[in-house]
């Protein structure tokens, strides 16, 4: 019986029950324009959570996310949260984000599901989501792994 309880708790730990970092290209602090930047509001990515980050603290936002990159050119990146017991009434519900990043470098999200874990049904907002509008999202500050022009723009 220890073997089999064992051999259970590798398996869900195998197939990445927990969080995963983020990947390089959403480090730092995003926000909705300059002036939130300037005051140190914004969304950050972690691998425990994704936070709604204010100058002295953090309100998560999405619960122990796993991330997949999907494409590079353009950046497209997949994140399955936990969501909240009253979401979701079973332990197991999940929330799915495609996140993608456009041309000038603003983040946004391409899709949002939610995923009874009991059943396997998908359901999906068609309009007003506010996930979606939350994940509108310029960077704060010149990214990594681009070369940086005058004042801190980004030279494409």
């Amino acid at each position: 019986m220890a073997r089999v309880l064992f051999a259970l708790a590798a398996l869900a730990f195998a197939s990445g029950c927990g969080a995963s970092a983020p990947p390089a290209e959403l480090g730092g602090l995003w926000s909705s324009g300059p002036a939130a930047c300037a005051a140190d509001v914004g969304v950050r990515f972690t691998s425990r959570a994704i936070v709604a980050a204010y100058q002295d603290q953090n309100e998560t936002l999405f619960a122990r996310p796993r991330y997949q990159v999907l494409a590079r050119e353009p950046f497209r990146v997949r994140i399955e949260y936990r969501l909240p017991r009253r979401a979701s009434r079973a332990s197991d519900g999940r929330g799915v984000l495609v996140v993608l990043q456009a041309e000038d470098g603003r983040l946004e999200a391409e899709s949002h599901a939610m995923l009874d874990g009991r059943t396997g049904a998908a359901r999906l907002r068609m309009q007003d989501d506010p996930a979606m509008s939350l994940l509108a999202l310029a960077p704060c500050g010149p990214r990594g792994g681009r070369s940086v022009g005058l004042r801190g723009l980004t030279a494409r």
